[in-house]
């Protein structure tokens, strides 16, 4: 059985392709949650900007099937490359015509074995900055309200930044609000770059680039520079420290680096100085795919926890009882952010229910991929799971649509497996799945735990406001594109401090 055989919702028409094409990215999951509804138990096509679609892998078979499939097959790198419009968006950091950068593909083993392997050493000035960031929040009559996307978006800009730049810049308020700006600068000119057509951007990609975020606080190529001035200041610190020995002084009196965990700056950068893996530039650029990979990602997963938090006091004081017992007058490890495992359970149904896109697990085929079904897929094909509309099936999950805090905590007391927020399974698809999975998904799992913990031992938590006639609020906003949902950033949400907590600290 050939490609062309892959049904698609409404035909395959110039028409109906028009048709679906407009559906899907002015409401890429309602579209994608139809062809779920009607080809659960195979597979369908659905259309993507400017280019001939995407595969969309339905039944559990299949998408195991895609799971094992080697990355010589079917590589989520060109998927990336096209999705974040590199070469356009961040044009001259990597060769060209050299495929998917060597940088890019070092990088992962570097988190697994930094950032997640030794995560204890993180953990304490993650949670210092999560305080500093919680202290510096203003209060009017003894409340405080701030929008959750916002603060989220903060407090994973602070504590995610010291793991990549250290403590110090991680404290710099110009260079905090740079990498918020210029991930947000790089969502919107990546979103307006895959409108065009690819013969076309050639010639206006750059220009377009330019002009997608100008005069906004979010333009891109601003906050590009103030990044620069910075990266630049750092890596001159790093130079002087190798020229001068002092670095392979402190490694020698101090070799596992506990007091000070290596920066993932200064682990790119010395690999491309000392052992001229990379040049500077692809330094650079492989730090800015991180900071959105990183930062966006787990800032939105956060979002997500706040915003329900705010409108399910229920949940309030047994995470609160938790985080005390655990995290009180006492320094975080790894070892006390496993033992949360309400927190954990919370955290992951928040992320079953919104997820930040309706599919996941995207891979692009390299040869071609015969499926079991009879299917081959063509080089080039792009090829993803239903993640988000899986997550919301009660083939999967019993009562799919009704918030249960606590659902996966309970499934781990039946012995049950798979039930831990960074376990991956064909029902939980959020950090990805098999080789390519998220490699911080540890490390984000930590971060966020500690913030909810600092949140609820400080704070009250106030009820949110609602909409009219009384409705919960939406944690989506009022358009999504393609598959991406966009965050609802009027949402607040509303804190007193406790009696007795002054301080955050």
């Amino acid at each position: 059985m050939s490609q062309g055989r892959i049904p698609m919702l409404s035909g395959k028409s110039p028409l109906s392709i028009l048709y679906q094409h407009y559906r899907f990215v002015v409401n890429g999951p309602a579209l994608i949650k139809d062809g779920y509804a009607r080809f659960s138990n195979g597979l369908f096509e659905i259309p993507r900007t400017f280019r001939f679609g995407q595969v969309i892998l339905c039944k559990p078979e299949l998408i195991e099937e895609l799971k094992n499939t080697r990355s010589a097959v079917a590589s989520p790198e060109p998927w990336i490359d096209q999705l974040l419009q590199i070469s356009h968006v961040m044009p001259g950091y990597f060769p060209k015509e050299k495929g998917w950068p060597a940088i890019a593909k070092t990088t992962p083993g570097l988190i697994r074995s930094t950032a997640h392997k030794q995560l204890d050493r993180y953990i304490p000035h993650m949670n210092e900055a999560i305080s500093s960031q919680l202290g510096a929040l203003k209060f009017m009559d003894g409340e405080c309200a701030v929008g959750c996307f916002d603060f989220a978006y903060s407090i994973v800009a602070r504590s995610g930044s010291f793991a990549m730049v250290g403590s110090r810049l991680s404290q710099n308020e110009e260079y905090i609000q740079a990498v918020k700006d210029h991930i947000l600068g790089m969502i919107v000119t990546t979103r307006v770059q895959f409108l065009v057509p690819d013969g076309l951007k050639r010639y206006f990609g750059g220009f377009i680039g330019r002009l997608a975020t100008l005069g906004t606080r979010w333009d891109m190529h601003a906050s590009r520079k103030t990044l620069l001035k910075h990266f630049d200041a750092r890596a001159a610190e790093y130079q002087n420290e190798m020229a001068s020995g002092d670095l392979a002084e402190d490694r020698k009196t101090n070799p596992e680096q506990k007091e000070n965990p290596v920066e993932i700056f200064r682990w790119l950068y010395e690999n491309s100085i000392v052992n001229q893996k990379w040049s500077y530039s692809e330094v650079i650029g492989e730090m800015l795919l991180l900071q959105f990979a990183f930062i966006y990602t787990t800032a939105y997963a956060l979002y997500g926890a706040l915003s329900e938090l705010t409108q399910r006091p229920e949940y309030i004081d047994p995470l609160r009882e938790e985080a005390e017992a655990i995290l009180a007058n006492r320094e975080p490890t790894v070892a006390s952010c496993d033992q949360m495992i309400l927190m954990d359970s919370f955290l992951k149904e928040c992320q079953r229910l919104h997820p930040p896109a309706a599919i996941s697990a995207h891979r692009v085929c390299v040869t071609e991929l015969q499926l079991s079904n009879g299917i081959t897929l063509k080089p080039g094909t792009h090829v993803g799971v239903p993640s988000g509309i899986i997550q919301h099936s009660s083939t999967v999950y019993t009562d799919p649509e009704t918030f249960d805090g606590f659902r996966f905590a309970k499934r781990a007391a039946t012995g049950a497996s798979n039930t831990k927020l960074v376990d991956l399974s064909p029902e939980y698809l959020v950090f990805g799945m098999g080789v390519h999975a998220c490699p911080g998904r540890w490390m984000a799992s930590a971060l966020m735990k500690l913030v909810l913990g600092h949140l609820l031992i400080h704070f009250d938590v106030l009820p949110g406001l609602k909409q009219g006639g009384g409705r919960r609020e939406s944690l989506y906003g009022s358009l999504s594109f393609e598959e991406f949902h966009v965050p609802n950033f009027g949402l607040e949400i509303r804190l007193r401090r406790r009696e007795g907590m002054e301080s955050s600290n």
